[in-house]
């Protein structure tokens, strides 16, 4: 206490008095805005409810909350699945016309690459000549075949295919 008044003797410690209780009150009164604000958005949230109403208005809101927290977690697994299941769909589905036999058809025969994100599915291939076509279907597993892959199919599949 003897502190306080030798500090409040001197001009420089009333100035200094002065600005703390100065901050001391900006503190106070920024308390006072904020609870304010507290109070204006409980209301909002909670409306005019008192006691056991307010209990239940409480009670519901974190019913709905749970509700929604299961209900993102049934999305999420589904997503989860459908993830898990469209990597067999053939998102890469590229066709490469040519000349299979050079002057005796044009450019009639033809090779369809149909991929998956996992690399695998099927090269349809058709030749064809003055004398007719011929289909082969090689499988694809990785990005490779265990069938040999003529030029065209290698070319195709190199396209589409990360090394």
């Amino acid at each position: 206490m003897a502190f306080l008044q030798q500090l409040y003797t001197t001009d420089g410690g009333r100035i200094g008095i002065a600005a703390a209780v100065l901050i001391a009150f900006g503190f106070g009164l920024a308390g006072l805005v904020t609870a304010a604000g507290n109070r204006r958005l409980l209301k909002r949230i909670f409306g005019e409810a008192q006691g056991q109403q307010f209990q239940q208005h409480l009670a519901a809101i974190l019913r709905t909350f749970e509700d929604h927290a299961a209900m993102e977690r049934e999305v999420r697994d589904s997503l989860a699945g459908l993830e898990k299941t469209s990597n067999g769909f053939f998102d890469t589905v590229d066709i490469e016309h040519y000349d299979a036999f050079p002057g005796q058809a044009g450019k009639f025969s033809f090779s369809q690459l149909m991929l998956n994100r996992n690399g695998s599915g099927i090269i349809l291939t058709s030749l064809t000549s003055a004398q007719g076509s011929k289909v082969f279907a090689k499988i694809l597993q990785n990005g490779r075949s265990d069938i040999p892959l003529g030029r065209e199919e290698q070319d195709l599949l190199s396209r589409h295919t990360r090394s």
